[in-house]
Parts: structure tokens; C-alpha cells; sequence
């Protein structure tokens, strides 16, 4: 009944709040896809989850995007005493109508007393890890700047050092050279920008 209503609230609401240039967002929590009878089985062992709804949803969403907590130790974002503040997530790109899906990134949610929030400079930080002008030896990286000169830091000072205006428009210079235009031409490798098949 709650399936039939919201697909026909849905296809009601999408082109007034096109018309609008609003955005309605939709929280829906992920559920482990128990089914009964032989063929929906099948389903549920490729697809373990599902989101309540039907799928009049999923047709109507422009964007639908998934959010997963990693369950690792590593994962966890930890204050000077041990205690857990914060998690690692990992996102999907399941559907858009704007560009390609499938695309996945992560970053560190805090949800302490203190900070709330995303870790916006640590996941720049992971996410020009990879690119060619960030290289390590040991625990010092060293990141090429825009005139030739290099700057030398631990992972520890990478926030400290996103503080600098000259530093931190190196860092965006670098995302929007590495990883928006590349995959904008498609150059390198489609595994740097989708998740593997496991």
C-alpha cells in the first residue's frame, strides 16, 4: 500500500518541482532483502539490499546515490584518547540522469560531540593521493606545485596545511586536473573512477 501511494505521489510531484528549479530529497535506509518463493531468491543473493518504496522510487529519483559504513578498524576516526568520533563511508553513484553512474568515492563522517560533520580537507587529501603529483617516501609526502617548487608534509599536517590559500588552490588545481577532467576525456583507467566488480 505505502509502494502504490508513493508511486503515485511521485509522478505527480516531479514535473511542479521541476517547474520550481527546487530539489527534493529523499532519506530512505538501505534493508537486508529477505523475499520469500524461489525466484525472488535469486534476486536477493545478487542484490542484498533494498530500499523501501517500490520501485516507482528509483524511477523517479534523478540522482540515487548510496551511502554504506565501512565496518574495518581502519575506518573509524579516532581523538588523542582512543575513543571513536567518526566512520568512514563509502558512496555509490547508483543512478543519474545527469552523468554516469556507477562512479564511488569515500570520505570520513565526524559524529563526536564536538566537530559534526564531513572531513572535507582529508578526503581531498585521499582523493590526490593517487595522482602524479603526490609522492611518498616513508611518512613524508611531497606534493608539486604549479611553478616546479615542491612542498614536504606528513598526513598529520594536511589539514594545517590546507590553511594556505597558495597549497589548497594546488590541491583543487590538482582534482580538477586529475580526476574531473580526466574522466571528462576518459583518459586513464575506468577502474580509478568505478567500483571493480567483485
Amino acid at each position: 500500500m505505502k509502494a502504490r501511494i508513493l508511486a503515485k505521489g511521485m509522478s505527480k510531484l516531479i514535473i511542479p518541482i521541476a517547474d520550481k528549479q527546487a530539489t527534493f530529497l529523499v532519506l530512505n535506509q538501505l534493508k537486508a532483502n529477505i523475499t520469500s518463493g524461489p525466484a525472488a531468491r535469486v534476486t536477493a543473493m545478487t542484490t542484498p539490499y533494498m530500499t523501501p518504496g517500490g520501485k516507482a522510487m528509483h524511477y523517479s529519483y534523478s540522482l540515487r546515490i548510496w551511502l554504506t559504513g565501512r565496518k574495518a578498524k581502519s575506518a573509524f576516526v579516532e581523538d588523542e584518547n582512543g575513543f571513536r568520533i567518526g566512520s568512514e563511508v563509502k558512496v555509490k553513484l547508483e543512478k543519474s540522469r545527469f552523468g554516469t553512474q556507477g562512479r564511488n568515492c569515500f570520505f570520513k563522517i565526524l559524529w563526536g560531540v564536538d566537530n559534526v560533520g564531513i572531513q572535507d580537507d582529508e578526503s581531498l587529501f585521499e582523493a590526490v593521493k593517487g595522482t602524479k603529483y603526490l609522492s611518498s617516501a616513508g611518512s613524508w609526502y611531497t606534493m608539486e606545485m604549479a611553478d616546479g617548487n615542491t612542498v614536504r608534509f606528513q598526513p598529520g599536517s594536511w589539514a594545517k596545511k590546507m590553511e594556505e590559500e597558495a597549497f589548497r588552490n594546488r590541491v583543487y588545481e590538482i582534482m580538477d586536473e586529475e580526476i574531473i577532467r580526466k574522466f571528462d576525456k576518459r583518459e586513464g583507467k575506468a577502474s580509478d573512477f568505478y567500483e571493480e566488480d567483485e
